[in-house]
This record gives structure tokens, sequence and C-alpha cells, in this order.
């Protein structure tokens, strides 16, 4: 093969992975607002469905709460007690996301709080309130 020959399909790859790209971003919005119908939220599937993402998402991203919680103690006080307070107020809520995150996904097909999980957690993600 020649260089010429491998610079075209290079090319060609980058085009169409290009096209791709944009098409995925042009229908992720009209795709993310689908689900929203009169029952959303509300039916068992849906429900389990939510359970098992939340539960996953949290144990994936249990990590952050140490970062937001530095950060808030730090902007609520000085930079030294702030980091100190933080740090461990990050590690709590850490091991109970992660702790809230297995227990979610161990038992997602049992309803057992519903969408209620606002009585044991903060958020439903640890950076949503930094988010929204």
């Amino acid at each position: 093969m020649s260089v010429r020959h491998l610079s075209r399909t290079s090319l060609t790859r980058t085009i169409v992975l290009g096209i791709f790209a944009a098409a995925l971003l042009a229908i992720a919005p009209a795709t993310a607002d689908a689900g929203r119908g009169p029952l959303h939220g509300l039916t068992y599937p849906s429900k389990i469905g939510a359970k098992l993402i939340r539960g996953i998402g949290n144990v994936a991203f249990c990590w952050v709460e140490v970062p937001i919680e530095i950060n808030e103690e730090i902007q609520n006080t000085d930079p030294l007690s702030g980091t100190f307070v933080g740090l461990g107020e990050g590690i709590f809520f850490t091991g109970k996301r992660a702790v809230l995150g297995v227990v979610d996904v161990a038992t997602f097909p049992i309803d057992i709080y519903g969408n209620n999980f606002q009585s044991i957690q903060r958020s439903e993600f640890p950076f949503i309130d930094e988010v929204f």
C-alpha cells in the first residue's frame, strides 16, 4: 500500500466518523425528552430502571463527594480547616453513597423506597446540585 492510499482511507474514515458524531449530537436532545410521557417515573419498569441507573452512577461517581465537600467547606471557612473538615465529610458521604449505590444495584428489581431517595440521600447523583 502506498502512503497516498493510507491518507485517503484515513481522511474518509475521519469524515464518516465526523458525520456520525454530528448526527448523534443532533438526535440526542430529541431522544432525551422522548421518554417524558404522562406516566414517566410512575410505572414499575421506569422506577426500577431509574434505581439501577442511580445505583450504577452512585457507585461509579461516589468519589466525587470528596472534592465537592472540600470545596464547600473551604468556601464556608478558611482553606486549612475547610480542607480537613471537607475531607472528613467527603469520605463519610463517599462511603454512604457507595453503600447506597451497591444496595440500589443489588435490589433494583425490588421497589423498596420508590423514587423517594431524598429521605436517605441528599441528591440522586453526587454532582447534580452543582450542575442544575
